[in-house]
């Protein structure tokens, strides 16, 4: 009984880190690899911040490149990567220079959903993850206005609430508790998480 506790009490830790990683990582891919088409005041808005749009054929090719002092007066759609969907969101919070923290962001869930499924530098990445989903957490409710949709079912804005509640607390879990014993902190800290790892519990 003793060894099933204590695999289970390890196996729950790599379990969140997996499922972390997969809610983060997809997301840090799309925001950093990916392009869209951004048309109407958002294209004015990110020209106006600076952001450079690549317009290239199928090929890869570039056919117009609009640097932000040629692009500040120019018309029509704006195509640039998918990550400045986070810069028009920091942007509408009135924080300074939001294309940097939309890159951070970025950066931060690629690198940071990586190293927490191998369970590295655990209680890191974990608290900047937790940090980031309360974040989207607070955004989310300000724009609905609405926390009474936290008990209506059936409703995206639920799902996507109790999605990002749920992220938080698995990532604070770890953060708090360590990456148990199926990571390399466990690996590397071995004697209870040293050097901010945060691998198994103390005196194991």
């Amino acid at each position: 009984m003793k060894k099933f506790t204590h695999f289970a009490s390890n196996a729950v830790p790599l379990l969140a880190r997996i499922l972390l990683f997969l809610a983060f990582l997809p997301t840090g891919w799309h925001h950093a690899m990916d392009s869209q088409v951004f048309a109407g005041a958002q294209a004015v808005r990110l020209r106006e911040l600076g952001v450079s749009s690549t317009l290239t054929d199928g090929s890869g090719r570039t056919l117009v490149h609009l640097e932000p002092a040629q692009a500040t007066n120019a018309g029509g759609d704006f195509q640039a990567r998918s990550l400045h969907q986070l810069t028009l969101a920091f942007d509408a919070k009135g924080m300074p220079k939001p294309y940097i923290a939309a890159w951070i962001v970025a950066v931060f869930e690629l690198i940071g959903a990586g190293l927490l499924l191998i369970g590295l530098f655990s209680r890191v990445w974990a608290s900047g993850i937790a940090f980031w989903a309360i974040g989207l957490f607070g955004m989310e409710v300000f724009r609905t206005a609405d926390w009474g949709a936290l008990w209506t079912t059936n409703i995206p804005d639920r799902a996507a609430m109790i999605s990002l509640i749920t992220m938080a607390t698995l990532a604070l879990w770890i953060a708090f508790a360590g990456a148990g014993e199926f990571s390399l902190d466990a690996l590397i800290f071995r004697r209870g998480g040293g050097g901010g790892g945060g691998g198994g519990d103390d005196g194991e």
